[in-house]
């Protein structure tokens, strides 16, 4: 709680939503990391003379790459041995620390459903996703909602709360304590 705590206060003010999701959401006694997810605010800066020539910064990528500079975090590396940090995932290690915490970039537009499935557990995302099948759609656990192929192309719910996933697809919703 205190690493969260933490990285969660420098993320703040670069960020227009935050939360700590994973096994501390769900309020697990034992937890193996810390899972951030966040939507960041955004700069633009003009990169040249020309209107088209905006660059859009991520604040939160900034205030990170500031943290990993400060010695707070590390890079982490993933199973192959490379670093995964790209625009949505990046793994790190809270360095004082030793705990691994990993961060997930989200929009406005997918952020219910990315926070569902980052706040898991895995059964809760499956059943989701098996529910999802039954009916005939596909969950988008990253993406605005569920999706199937319909006659005029692709049809797309966008979901608009945490509870919409799960009624969607004809499952309770429970909180995240309660989820297993």
């Amino acid at each position: 709680m205190v690493v969260a705590k933490e990285l969660c206060d420098a993320l703040k003010p670069v960020t227009e939503r935050l939360i700590v999701a994973g096994s501390l959401r769900r309020r697990k006694a034992e937890v193996g990391d810390v899972e951030v997810l966040f939507v960041p605010r955004v700069a633009e800066y003009r990169a040249g003379l020309f209107a088209e020539d905006v660059r859009r910064v991520s604040l939160a990528d900034d205030c990170l790459a500031g943290l990993i500079s400060a010695g707070v975090l590390a890079k982490r590396p993933n199973s192959n041995g490379g670093f995964a940090w790209g625009e949505k995932n990046k793994l790190a290690i809270h360095v004082a620390s030793g705990i691994p915490v990993d961060f997930f970039t989200a929009t406005e537009a997918n952020w219910f459903n990315y926070l569902v499935c980052r706040t898991g557990p895995g059964e809760s995302n499956i059943r989701i996703a098996s529910a999802a099948q039954a009916r005939g759609w596909k969950w988008n656990p990253y993406g605005e909602g569920f999706s199937r192929v319909s006659g005029l192309g692709t049809e797309v719910y966008r979901v608009a709360s945490e509870r919409d996933v799960f009624e969607f697809v004809g499952l309770d919703f429970k909180d995240p304590w309660e989820r297993a």
